[in-house]
């Protein structure tokens, strides 16, 4: 008697640790329901200008912040949504659970499954955007974090001047 108590106190124990955590998972959408889209896309009201030089092959890699949190990312026009390595999506703070990857992307690689997520905000020097879409893959499915244009495609402008990359919000 005295042992199946001390189960049941333990138990009250670490359900007590998880559950918010718990109470968490259970409030998030599921993995089919797409995002619903921003009616106007959210912009930081003081306007910004980042360029960010090319490396020796000519790729725009840069360091980022996403939910708050410094990121590798290579700048890619031709990624439809900014994507993240499964490790990385987990150090930024999103919960990927394996049901997730319900998404069917072709990538350099070949067809790979994909989970939709929405980040809170993506920072790239001086310009924010928030409810930015994107996609998680496994890390031996994506070698690097794309930046797409899910979030390029909100910038005011963005070219290649003198082998930079100049962002513009």
């Amino acid at each position: 008697m005295l042992r199946l108590l001390g189960w049941v106190l333990a138990a009250t124990v670490v359900i007590g640790f998880f559950a918010p955590e718990l109470q968490r998972l259970a409030t998030l959408p599921s993995a089919s329901e797409a995002p619903a889209p921003a009616a106007t896309p959210k912009r930081a009201a003081v306007m910004g200008r980042t360029e960010i030089a090319s490396d020796d092959r000519g790729h725009f890699i840069l360091t980022g912040r996403v939910n708050g949190r410094p990121l590798s990312m290579l700048a890619d026009t031709g990624a439809t949504l900014v994507a993240l390595r499964a490790s990385d999506a987990r150090a930024v703070g999103l919960i990927v659970l394996p049901g997730d990857y319900t998404e069917k992307v072709s990538t350099a690689g070949g067809i790979a499954q994909a989970a939709r997520v929405r980040l809170q905000e993506v920072e790239i020097g001086d310009i924010r955007v928030t409810g930015v879409d994107a996609l998680v893959l496994s890390d031996d499915q994506l070698a690097t974090n794309l930046l797409g244009m899910s979030f390029l495609g909100r910038l005011k402008a963005f070219s290649i001047e003198n082998g930079r990359l100049v962002l513009s919000q």
